[in-house]
């Protein structure tokens, strides 16, 4: 069925009416304007996340946001203008979520390797010996934990959307991934003892 959205700034009363009946208690009527508007939010998030997963959640949140905040919407006015500004401020806050957790993440890493150095029983080695060990680490590690591992490290994934791609809690991410960096960081020392 091919539906046509009114123009910019024009009123959208299918759109109005849904509203209306989820603020006067019909909660389930928000899931027509999901309907109306998901491929719209879609466009916006797959164009600057470029992963499904990614922009499947950031459409999900999106529409949390504009239940949460359905009030504030002005009837009789463009409610697709609105619910993608909705997504827009989604998308700018994941976004800086993100950059933020890039930042963190590198200086995690950087932290990490000082620490692996440190701590192996060699106080000589370099830094290459180090890549090395651990990139024949790594070729050793099982699929699943090298994809794990690819996902936070290489990918830079938050723990939230390695969780969901694996259809997991957040937790059991976080758990499994500390498991794999201890095993990580006894093979470099036992490959690092044997140099």
């Amino acid at each position: 069925m091919d539906r046509k959205l009114p123009g910019p700034g024009a009123a959208t009363p299918e759109a109005d009416q849904l509203v209306r009946d989820v603020l006067a208690g019909d909660t389930e009527a928000f899931a027509g304007l999901v309907r109306l508007y998901e491929s719209d939010l879609w466009r916006i998030a797959a164009v600057m996340l470029r992963d499904r997963g990614s922009t499947e959640n950031m459409v999900q949140q999106a529409f949390m946001d504009a239940y949460a905040h359905l009030d504030q919407y002005r009837l009789g006015t463009d409610f697709g203008a609105w619910i993608r500004t909705v997504a827009r401020n989604r998308l700018r806050k994941e976004l800086r979520t993100a950059s933020r957790e890039d930042r963190r993440l590198a200086v995690y890493r950087e932290q990490l390797a000082e620490r692996l150095r440190a701590e192996t029983p060699n106080p000589h080695d370099d830094g290459d010996l180090y890549l090395v060990a651990l990139r024949g680490c790594r070729e050793d590690l099982p699929e699943r934990d090298a994809a794990l591992i690819r996902m936070r490290y290489e990918k830079g994934w938050s723990f939230e959307t390695i969780a969901a791609r694996q259809g997991q809690t957040q937790e059991a991410v976080q758990r499994m991934i500390s498991r794999i960096r201890v095993r990580l960081r006894a093979c470099i020392e036992g490959k690092l003892s044997t140099t």
